[in-house]
């Protein structure tokens, strides 16, 4: 008797043990999430611009670049876009990209932006349907059956993935840049002609009070 308690005993732990370990292998993908390995590179970028303005560049980023805009907060600095590309190689393949953008103020003299991205790719399928001759040869197409299937999806790692967004934000900066300074510039033009324009008026009236 002591015998078959000490084995169920001992069977017991082991089966605990079991679970503890397969529980443990299967946490293990998962678990990786924070670890130094699977964090993304070049996928952060800073800025000297306004938060604000960079804000606005990114929206415009992403929609040049075919995204649609789901959501923009400028109070938490979170831009949220997706877009669906068709593979140009493959018209039964398909990707949906989720893009997500946080920009931040560093300090208050840098602006931060970092970026995230997952991807689904999906086959889109379609199948004849027919009529058969005694169940076995087709001859009359009766319809069409299409599916929709995901068959990959995860998160973009790829670092030439960033650095194309971030060259596309860097043309929209210096774009942006080049309008201020324009814009300055003609602000200050139409002040100096202000200026002088009054001098002007003020000359001629000191001009016409001296001959009364």
């Amino acid at each position: 008797m002591k015998r078959v308690v000490l084995w169920l005993g001992f069977l017991s732990v082991a089966v605990a043990t079991m679970n503890l370990l397969g529980c443990a292998g299967n946490q293990q993908g998962y678990q990786k999430a924070f670890d130094s390995q699977s964090a993304l590179t070049q996928n952060q970028c800073g800025f000297t611009q306004p938060c604000e303005a960079v804000f606005k560049i990114v929206k415009q980023t992403l929609v040049q670049q075919g995204f649609t805009i789901e959501s923009a907060d400028l109070k938490s600095g979170v831009v949220k876009a997706v877009r669906n590309m068709q593979d140009k190689d493959d018209p039964e393949i398909s990707y949906n990209i989720h893009a997500s953008a946080d920009i931040s103020d560093v300090a208050g003299s840098e602006t931060n932006i970092s970026l995230a991205a997952s991807q689904q790719t999906i086959l889109h399928r379609s199948t004849t349907t027919w009529w058969h001759l005694l169940w076995i040869i087709p001859i009359i197409p009766t319809g069409t059956d299409y599916q929709t299937l995901v068959i990959k999806e995860g998160n973009i790692t790829e670092p030439a993935f960033y650095t194309d967004f971030f060259n596309n934000l860097k043309v929209a900066v210096t774009k942006y840049d080049i309008a201020v300074k324009a814009a300055a510039k003609v602000a200050a033009e139409k002040a100096e002609a202000e200026r002088i324009k009054a001098e002007k008026a003020a000359k001629l009236k000191a001009e016409a009070e001296a001959k009364i």
